[in-house]
Formats: C-alpha cells, sequence, structure tokens
C-alpha cells in the first residue's frame, strides 16, 4: 500500500549539507563512496509494519528535485555558491533502488536494520538527515506510540528561559526529531518566544532549510564531519604507496587542506565556523593558523567537556591575538539542553574565558518527550577508495576502520578522552 510521503523536499535537511555538497562537486565530482547508520541505541526496533513504511519512504525519496523556487531561494541565501552549481544543482536527483542497501535482521517481529548508502559522494550525501529523520519518525509512529503533541505551538517556555538567560540560539533538530510535524511545532513555538523583544538573548534560524524558509528565518551551518572524514580518506589514497598502503600521515594535515578547498568555494567572508574535532581538537588546533583564524568567525564544539573546551579555545584565540573584544565565538552543539547552555554561557561570559557563546540545540527540543530519543548517525564508511574515520574529543563518539583508526592514533599520539557526558548509548536519557 502506497504511504503518503513525509519529506517533499531536498531543502528538509541541514544547510550544511548543501553547502558540503558544493565543495564535495567542486573538488571531489564522481568519487565514490559509502556510508553506514549506526544505531546507538540497538534495543529500539521497529516490526514488520515499520520496516515496510520506512522502506516506502526511502523509495518516495526519488521523486524530489529541486525545484525553481527552491533553487531562487537558495541563491537568496548561499548565492556565494555561484551560478554554475546552482545549475547542476537542477539536475540531482537520487536513485534509492540503486543507492541504499537495506537489509533486516530479523528475529520474531523485531526488525534490527542495516542500511548504507553508495554511490557518488556528490549525490549520495543528501542521504543522511532524510533517512535519520525517517527512522526515527518511523520508530515513534509504530513502536513507541505513548506520546502526542501537546497543542499547536511547543517548547515555547524553554525557549523563553534560554533568550530570558540571554542565550544566542539555533533549532539543530532535523535528524532525530521526533516526527516531521513536531520540528513544525517546535518552529512555532520558537518564534513565538523570540517575538519578546524584552529579552536579551536572540533566535538565530534553523539548520534545516525547509523550515527557514516556511518561518522567514536564516538557515544556518557550514560543515560537518564527512567533509574531513572524506577529504582524509581520499587523500590517503591520492598519496598512497606502490604498493596501495594508505598514507596515514595524509588525515593528520586533512583539516588544513579541508578548509583550504571550503574557502576557496565560498570565499573567505563565508567561512563560517570551523569544527574542530573530526581528528581531535589538538591536532586540529595544529593546522588553525592565520589567515584561516581570521576567515572563520570561530569554532563548533561538538564532542568531549564543553567547559575544558572553553576554557581551552579562549587560551588559544588569546594566544593568537583575539582577546578582550570578543571577535571569536564558540558555537556548542553536542546533546544541549536549556541548562546546559544557561551554564556554558555563564563560563564562557566568565573573566576566565571571556569569549562568545552561541548554541546548537537539536533533539532536545524535537525529540523531548517522556521517553528517550533514538541515538542514530549515518556517517561516511568509505570515500574514494579510502577509509574515512572520526577520531573525536570522547572515546565513544571515534568510528571508522578500527585498523586505520589505530594507525592514525599512533601517529597523532592521541590520548582516549572520556568525560562524564560522553555516554553514547544514552546522550539524552529520562
Amino acid at each position: 500500500m502506497a504511504v503518503t510521503p513525509i519529506i517533499t523536499s531536498l531543502l528538509d535537511t541541514d544547510l550544511y549539507k548543501i553547502t558540503m555538497q558544493a565543495a564535495i562537486h567542486k573538488h571531489y565530482p564522481k568519487v565514490p563512496c559509502e556510508f553506514l547508520l549506526t544505531n546507538r541505541t540497538p534495543n529500539k526496533k521497529l516490526n514488520r509494519k515499520a520496516y515496510d513504511w520506512l522502506c516506502q519512504q526511502i523509495k518516495s525519496l526519488e521523486s524530489l528535485r529541486f525545484t525553481n523556487e527552491e533553487i531562487a531561494y537558495l541563491k537568496t541565501k548561499i548565492g556565494y555558491l555561484g551560478d554554475d552549481h546552482f545549475e547542476w544543482l537542477r539536475t540531482v536527483s537520487l536513485n534509492p533502488d540503486k543507492e541504499i542497501k537495506i537489509v533486516p535482521e530479523i528475529s520474531g517481529d523485531e526488525y534490527n536494520l542495516t542500511i548504507t548508502a553508495c554511490g557518488d559522494w556528490e549525490v549520495v550525501t543528501l542521504y543522511e538527515i532524510p533517512i535519520l529523520s525517517l527512522l526515527s519518525e518511523c520508530y515513534f509512529r509504530f513502536i513507541d506510540k505513548k506520546w502526542k503533541i501537546e497543542g499547536k505551538e511547543v517548547a515555547i517556555l524553554e525557549n523563553e528561559k534560554l533568550l530570558e538567560a540571554g542565550c544566542t540560539f539555533s533549532e539543530f533538530g532535523t535528524r532525530r526529531r521526533r516526527s516531521f510535524e513536531v520540528q513544525r511545532t517546535v518552529m512555532q513555538g520558537i518564534m513565538k518566544a523570540a517575538k519578546n523583544s524584552d529579552f536579551k538573548g536572540k533566535f538565530l534560524g534553523t539548520s534545516n532549510v525547509f523550515f527557514a524558509k516556511e518561518f522567514d528565518v536564516n538557515p544556518i551551518g557550514t560543515i560537518g564531519h564527512e567533509w574531513m572524514m572524506g577529504v582524509g580518506a581520499i587523500q590517503s589514497m591520492i598519496t598512497s604507496t606502490v604498493d596501495g598502503e594508505p598514507n596515514y600521515e595524509a588525515y593528520l594535515t586533512a583539516n588544513r587542506l579541508a578548509m583550504e578547498q571550503y574557502v576557496e568555494l565560498v570565499g573567505p567572508s563565508h567561512a563560517g565556523l570551523a569544527l574542530t574535532d573530526t581528528y581531535g581538537t589538538e591536532n586540529f588546533l595544529k593546522q588553525f593558523t592565520e589567515p584561516y583564524i581570521g576567515y572563520y568567525v570561530g569554532v563548533r564544539q561538538d564532542s568531549g567537556d564543553p567547559k575544558e573546551y572553553a576554557r581551552e579555545l579562549s587560551a588559544w584565540y588569546h594566544n593568537h591575538g583575539y582577546s578582550g573584544d570578543k571577535r571569536k565565538l564558540i558555537c556548542f552543539s553536542d546533546s544541549l539542553n536549556v541548562s546546559k547552555c544557561i551554564d556554558l554561557k555563564k563560563v564562557c561570559d566568565s573573566q576566565e574565558c571571556a569569549i562568545n557563546s552561541i548554541f546548537g540545540i537539536g533533539t532536545n527540543l524535537t525529540n523531548d518527550f517522556d521517553t528517550e530519543p533514538m541515538n542514530i548517525v549515518m556517517k561516511l564508511l568509505t570515500c574514494g577508495g579510502g577509509h574515512a574515520i572520526k577520531i573525536s574529543d570522547n572515546a565513544g563518539k571515534n568510528m571508522g576502520d578500527s585498523n586505520t583508526v589505530h594507525e592514525v592514533k599512533k601517529r597523532l599520539g592521541y590520548v582516549e578522552h572520556k568525560w562524564a557526558g560522553g555516554d553514547e548509548s544514552h546522550r539524552w536519557k529520562k
């Protein structure tokens, strides 16, 4: 039986997917890759009805194209990508029958899924956000059903607390939203809270381009770990030895090359935020020199102890001539809620740090109910024949081929980091 598609536009994704896709298309067109979905909450499984619904929803993605209206909108927001890129974007389409593989492990009526996406990186990158959001919505539509949206607008009070405390924040909740309609009602609540001009804080916008367009706010985002992971994987093979052994040293310089190639595309004034933890923040900072320190407005924290990170990065900026005037900022985006944001703002505002702070809040806005959200990610597994790996600032977020991770860590002199908030199996435990 046919289902009504949940995702009706290619804009229903995070902005960094579209800007990152442009960088991929410019520098690495037609490069093959593979993505793998990981469920960090494996106790959350589907049943047959849910499995069939999800398969049909993913197949329905084949009908989507960027429309003329959507292209015109993107040009008003990210026109720096260039007219040639937008003309190419009109030709982009997904082919789930060839590019997506869903393998169910069935036990009775419980379905545990392995989902992979394979094909040209510049195209299959668009699957990540839709598949994650559809899987989450599927689980809470067919399995965990004892919840409802209370009223037409939600999240008003929580966002008023953020704004009253002077926090500047964005909505980042697409990938693990409880449903499309939940995210829409959250946006309605945020917009109502943000209308109060008495608050010291500010709502910057949403990472979801579809809702940014609908609510007439700014789409927010630069790049994700995927860009640095892919660059490292590709370069490890381009510079490999004669016998085909990967050049593990290439991962150590992938951050710098990724910055250079991205800025080459968007220009220095649109560099945005630098994501520091793909191969560990310590490695990143060794490569983060001028003019790139000046180009990027700040950094994004996505793993490790955020308070320790705030102190480390404020001291680092101070040592590089950016102190006192708060010209730089930290965007916190790792498993945030209202109280964490308010607490972190106090740390950044302290005399010890004196650095601007902004916040990207996701799952705790769009999946904040009595039961725990799914913790799911879909990351690059291989790219250009090389292994795509992530060595973040806490061990629970490391991923990729174990031998490659080991070899790169050895060359980095990497020391495992663990902290109390780093349990990846229950990031939002109720």
